[in-house]
């Protein structure tokens, strides 16, 4: 499949798309500009890192042979200043192989277009014909690399899309510079500018398309031959940047791994923008009051699955009631700091479990599952999304986001985040799945940034549509799996699930997942390694074995 490069800012598919139909957007991770993941809401480390069982799935070749070491050292060096896809290379860094880091030599190119736009490509001698995407997070701003260095340096570790599956990989910075002044999102994309504008169309979608046939003019330079297979795979903003690269890309990708992320952008801004209006004022509940809250419904939920481990496993058979922790209630803390008050109750109440509705009464968001949050903080991630969806800069600012009201403000954004080409189209979507091709989504069992009933909800939609074009199993195509106890970002690293080896075993042997297993820590900071079953079954204690063990556990119907 040899496809011209070309600068995809030209494209008429990367247009933003102007019928309305059936629209969902990935929800995204952290108030900071980094890129989400690790435990709870926090920006995580470099998405570099060795795989947790360093073998590949079975290997696949190049049509062409690869070409010598010495060619491959003579290419890198040559890469300066080659442009493709508009974007112009700035570096090309050597890395020799490391038998203890399982690296083969490689060639890191990094390149820039403007106004904003930094990418990174890596290319391993040992390439086996698969191309990796990896989305961002949060508002992006930096590139999440596939090589971790040390201060002096020295490469500490590689991600095993490149040493276990010995893929080009790709990433991009999604059109702003977190560590710039000036030219960091959302500020930057109401700059006055066209520089500002830009970046925000950059951010939306652009920048995925340029980085694809940038690498796609990469790997040509190298080889010779385009990739024979080719995957998108990330995490909150990076799970909407994988659903919107299949769906404005669909025959450039072969699977996807869409994670940590809801389907509904327009949604998940109406509920974090009206949870940070609340701020400061007697409905919002303190921090220390909303872990609080959280530990009570972990007490109550956690031996659903048959051990108390601090973990709440059994999703659907939780049901903690947090109006017995308003002060004064025989199960509430005695704490005035850490119970709640009768103002705050309906706040918890909205967050956990219940839905954000329209003027007619139509569900515009679903409530949390349990998991430890702060909603006071959700501002800065929902002010800019209304901001983008508007022009109007002024929602950055907390006191514009207290005037929030969602029969006034829904509608507006939601057509605005359609307009800037920030969505996911549903129908879109489910014309991929409908197509054959492998969509894996996951969401972590514990996230407090974006809702596991959202993501459930929305998915089932897609499934649905899926259904009506005549695809009679959805599994067959698409598989979703929930990660137990993780926090939001909490289990996206390949060291922790092998998203790696479950898409490309299912698009390249026909292998579909199962079941995976988390190696990690739970938002509680707890080292636990435990199956990760697909939806909607949860991981049940089955002996009397170690509980942080997954031997210890069976995938269950609830």
């Amino acid at each position: 499949m040899n496809i011209p490069v070309h600068n995809p800012s030209e494209s008429a598919s990367q247009r933003p798309r102007k019928t309305v139909g059936l629209w969902a957007l990935a929800a995204l991770c952290a108030v900071t500009l980094a890129a989400c993941g690790g435990g709870g809401n926090s920006p995580p480390a470099s998405t570099a890192s060795n795989p947790t069982t360093p073998t590949t799935t079975t290997p696949t070749t190049p049509t062409n042979p690869l070409p010598s070491i010495d060619a491959m050292k003579a290419t890198c060096a040559a890469m300066v200043g080659k442009t493709y896809a508009s974007a112009t290379v700035t570096a090309a860094n050597r890395i020799e192989a490391d038998s203890t880091l399982g690296t083969s030599g490689m060639c890191q190119v990094l390149a820039t277009r403007a106004p904003y736009l930094d990418i990174e490509v890596v290319v391993p001698d040992n390439w086996s014909g698969r191309y990796w995407q990896q989305g961002g997070g949060g508002f992006d701003g930096r590139i999440p690399s596939a090589i971790t260095k040390n201060s002096s340096g020295a490469v500490t570790a590689v991600t095993s899309a490149v040493t276990a599956q010995a893929a080009v990989y790709a990433a991009s910075n999604g059109g702003n510079r977190s560590n710039v002044a000036g030219q960091a999102a959302p500020a930057v994309f109401f700059d006055g500018t066209d520089a500002g504008k830009q970046s925000m169309t950059d951010y939306a979608y652009a920048s995925l398309g340029t980085t694809l046939y940038f690498a796609k003019g990469v790997i040509q330079e190298f080889f010779k031959q385009d990739s024979k297979y080719r995957y998108f795979v990330g995490c909150s903003n990076g799970g909407r940047n994988a659903a919107i690269a299949v769906q404005r890309w669909p025959e450039e990708f072969d699977g996807a791994v869409s994670g940590c992320y809801g389907f509904s952008m327009p949604g998940q801004t109406v509920a974090w923008t009206s949870m940070a209006g609340l701020a400061g004022t007697p409905a919002m509940p303190s921090s220390a009051q909303w872990s609080a809250v959280y530990k009570a419904a972990v007490a109550s939920c956690d031996a659903a699955d048959n051990v108390t481990d601090g973990v709440i496993a059994n999703y659907s058979k939780c049901t903690f009631d947090p109006a017995t922790q308003v002060c004064g209630q025989p199960l509430a803390s005695t704490d005035p700091a850490l119970c709640l008050t009768t103002a705050q109750l309906p706040t918890v109440q909205k967050l956990f479990g219940g839905t954000w509705t329209d003027a007619l009464g139509n569900t515009i968001y679903s409530g949390y599952g349990w998991a430890s949050t702060n909603p006071a903080s959700f501002g800065g991630l929902g002010g800019g999304y209304v901001a983008m969806a508007t022009g109007d800069a002024s929602w950055l600012t907390a006191a514009k986001q207290a005037t929030f009201d969602v029969n006034v403000d829904y509608g507006p954004v939601a057509a605005g985040l359609q307009a800037v080409g920030a969505d996911v189209d549903k129908i879109a979507i489910a014309k991929y799945i409908a197509s054959g091709k492998k969509f894996l989504t996951y969401h972590d069992g514990a996230d407090g940034l974006l809702s596991i009933n959202e993501h459930t909800r929305n998915l089932n939609t897609v499934y649905s549509i899926a259904k009506g074009m005549g695809l009679a199993d959805p599994s067959t195509s698409s598989r979703y799996f929930i990660v137990p106890g993780t926090g939001h970002g909490g289990s996206q690293a390949l060291t922790q699930v092998r998203w790696d080896d479950a898409i490309v075993k299912w698009v390249e042997a026909g292998t579909a997942p199962t079941q995976l297993t988390f190696n990690g820590k739970m938002s509680t900071g707890a080292a636990k390694s435990i199956p990760v079953c697909q939806y909607p079954q949860y991981p049940r204690y089955v002996s009397g074995g170690d509980v942080n063990s997954a031997a210890s556990y069976s995938c269950t119907a609830p």
